[in-house]
């Protein structure tokens, strides 16, 4: 376990088994990638882009909810695919300024599938996949949404105590930092 947690933060004596590691990620990412693409094609929800085609283990995902308090918003996140996948999750950052109990203005995600070591059983385990990740991503905008479980305690305590200033608040982040919004009014990058 030692060696993992290693190898999880970058550090690698053996060479050859990094090499290995890579090639096994990137078999599994490549079958993994064109059900994604097939699945999320047309989803109303979700689209996934990659940077770079070649390089699989690094992929961005937009998340627009259709319904639900975050509606109206266009939310990016990066996803990438550690070399220890699958046997680690991979690492996922909110791109996206958002007022929310589980993702942090520093865009740190509170998603119990990203967890190596979870409480419950909906902690990482080999048999997920990509998939599992984009939907628990996307269902953070609707019924995944903890109040009880927060990363981002401030936003949790409005909520709680007045849930019209939370959605007022929600509404301000979508009009200030939502990509989509920016554009209707007119900002340049």
């Amino acid at each position: 376990m030692l060696n993992l947690q290693k190898r999880i933060n970058g550090v690698d004596e053996n060479k050859a088994y990094l090499g290995s590691r890579i090639n096994i990620r990137d078999k599994l990412l490549a079958q993994e990638v064109q059900e994604l693409q097939k699945e999320f094609r047309n989803h109303a929800t979700c689209k996934i882009t990659f940077p770079n085609p070649t390089q699989l283990h690094e992929m961005e995902l937009a998340v627009t909810p259709v319904e639900g308090m975050y509606t109206g918003g266009l939310f990016k996140f990066s996803i990438r695919v550690p070399p220890e996948y699958n046997n680690v999750p991979p690492t996922v950052e909110c791109k996206t300024r958002v007022w929310h109990p589980n993702i942090n203005e520093e865009g740190k995600i509170c998603l119990s599938i990203l967890r190596v070591n979870s409480l419950d059983d909906f902690g990482w385990m080999p048999t997920r996949r990509m998939r599992d990740v984009v939907m628990g991503l996307a269902s953070l905008f609707g019924d995944l949404i903890s109040f009880d479980d927060p990363l981002n305690q401030d936003a949790a305590n409005q909520y709680k105590q007045s849930p019209e200033k939370f959605q007022r608040k929600v509404t301000d982040y979508i009009y200030e930092y939502c990509e989509n919004n920016k554009q209707r009014r007119g900002y340049r990058y």
